[in-house]
C-alpha cells in the first residue's frame, strides 16, 4: 500500500480538478492505495471535495493540525495556547502591514485587526480572543511574497514558543508549534501502518516543503522554483504522479 498526499490549491486544483486527475485517483485507490488532500485551508475543505466529487480517503487541513477521515470524522486535532493571539494580531497589523488575523478552533472562526481593537462590521473585537481556550490555526495575508516572508520570520522569532508560521504565497498560515504538513502526513501514515518509504507528497508552495522533503516529494509544473528544487521530480499534474507510483508498485510486485 502507498499513500499519495497532495496539496489542493495550485496542485490538484488548477482552475478546477482535471478529468485526468479524477480518473487517476480512481485507479490509484482501486489498486489498494490511499489518496488524500493536505492543505492550509480549514475543515470546510472536506465539503468542497465532496461537492467536487473528488475521491479521497483522508483530508489533512490547517497544515497538519487536523485530520479528517473519508466520512468527515475528526481523527486528530493539534491545538495551541491562545495567549499569543493578541500579540500576533498586533505584529501582523503593525507598521504598513495592515493585516488581519483569523483564528480557528472547533470550526469557530474569529477575525481580528490591530487597527480596530474594538471591532467593526468586518472584524471582531480583540476581547473575543478570550473565547478561545485553544486554537488550531491562525492565518493572515499581506500584499507581496517578500512581505509575507518577512512577517513569517518575525512571527516565528517572537512567538515561536507557541506557533510555527508558514509562508504560503502572500498568505501566512500559523498552526501550533511543531506542526506542519510533514508532521500531519507522518501521523496519518503511522496510524494506517504505511511505512514512510511508501508515502508520496505533491505540492507547489512553500508550506508544502516540510512534506516534500520528508517523503517522496513531487512538484507540479507550476510550482515555485524552491519546491521544484527540493522535490525528487516535477510532473505535469497529479495524474502523472499517480502513473509513476503505479509503475513503482508494478515493479515491486514483479520482484
Amino acid at each position: 500500500m502507498h499513500i499519495l498526499a497532495t496539496d489542493y490549491d495550485g496542485t490538484l486544483n488548477r482552475g478546477g480538478v482535471a478529468q485526468a486527475d479524477h480518473e487517476a485517483i480512481a485507479r490509484f485507490r482501486k489498486a489498494g492505495n490511499l489518496f488524500g488532500i493536505v492543505t492550509g485551508r480549514a475543515s470546510d475543505m472536506y465539503d468542497l471535495l465532496i461537492n467536487q466529487h473528488v475521491e479521497f480517503d483522508f483530508v489533512i487541513v490547517m497544515n497538519g493540525a487536523m485530520t479528517l477521515d473519508k466520512d468527515g470524522n475528526t481523527v486528530f486535532e493539534e491545538t495551541g495556547d491562545p495567549s499569543c493571539i493578541r500579540g500576533i494580531t498586533e505584529l501582523a497589523g503593525s507598521g504598513d502591514y495592515a493585516a488581519f488575523l483569523s483564528c480557528v478552533h472547533h470550526r469557530t472562526r474569529r477575525t481580528f485587526h490591530a487597527a480596530y481593537p474594538d471591532g467593526n462590521d468586518k472584524y471582531d473585537p480583540m476581547s473575543a480572543a478570550g473565547e478561545f481556550t485553544r486554537f488550531t490555526q491562525m492565518n493572515t495575508a499581506v500584499r507581496t511574497d517578500a512581505l509575507a516572508a518577512q512577517i513569517t520570520a518575525e512571527i516565528n522569532a517572537n512567538f515561536g514558543e507557541y506557533v510555527n508560521a508558514l509562508q504560503n504565497g502572500t498568505c501566512i498560515d500559523i498552526p501550533p508549534r511543531g506542526i506542519d504538513k510533514g508532521v500531519g502526513v507522518a501521523r496519518y501514515a503511522d496510524q494506517m501502518g504505511v511505512p514512510h518509504e511508501n508515502v508520496w507528497c505533491a505540492g507547489d508552495n512553500m508550506n508544502d516543503m516540510a512534506m516534500i522533503t520528508r517523503f517522496h516529494g513531487c512538484a507540479v509544473s507550476n510550482a515555485r522554483p524552491e519546491v521544484k528544487e527540493a522535490a525528487e521530480a516535477t510532473y505535469d499534474g497529479i495524474y502523472a504522479i499517480i502513473d509513476h507510483i503505479l509503475e513503482v508498485q508494478a515493479s515491486e510486485s514483479a520482484e
